[in-house]
């Protein structure tokens, strides 16, 4: 569908600046590097987006999330998740965005990570909907880690 008049698709009312998803995905990012809760949780679109982490025991919605992470954004940081300049990748049609990214942390090296953001218009601003974070794995230790998993899988 083209979103190039609301004449054509009216579900297309408005063009959003790519840099307005980057600013709301930055401020995230910030949010829990400062265990700042309120912005952090604010950013997701409802109590029923979607947040996976890393573990494949990690998908949970919002409200979930807040719960587990708690004890984490008690702390001067819950946890620091610092985007790789020109690394991001945002696709805008209409009042959806999607997008991919790289990030560095001190705790887990280097991460991806992969958002689907819709705009609302009640707040006039983009919210997560959906977000994964996962390891970045260099091919060329593939199947050393997948021996560990394994071997971890095994013992369990």
């Amino acid at each position: 569908a083209s979103c190039s008049s609301q004449a054509e698709n009216p579900a297309c009312s408005v063009e959003h600046p790519v840099d307005e998803v980057h600013r709301v995905m930055d401020a995230w990012h910030h949010a829990a590097s400062v265990a700042d809760s309120t912005t952090y949780f604010g950013a997701m679109a409802s109590d029923k987006s979607i947040f996976i982490g890393t573990d494949e025991t990690e998908r949970w919605t919002t409200s979930e999330f807040k719960t587990w992470s708690r004890r984490y954004f008690q702390r001067a940081s819950a946890w620091t998740f610092v985007p790789v300049e020109g690394e991001r990748h945002v696709t805008v049609q209409g009042d959806v965005a999607w997008l991919d990214e790289k990030l560095d942390s001190e705790h887990m090296g280097r991460c991806r990570g992969t958002g689907i953001l819709t705009f609302d218009h009640t707040s006039g601003t983009w919210k997560i909907e959906h977000y994964t974070l996962s390891y970045a794995v260099p091919n060329e230790v593939a199947d050393s880690v997948m021996q560990v998993i394994q071997g971890w899988n095994a013992s369990k």
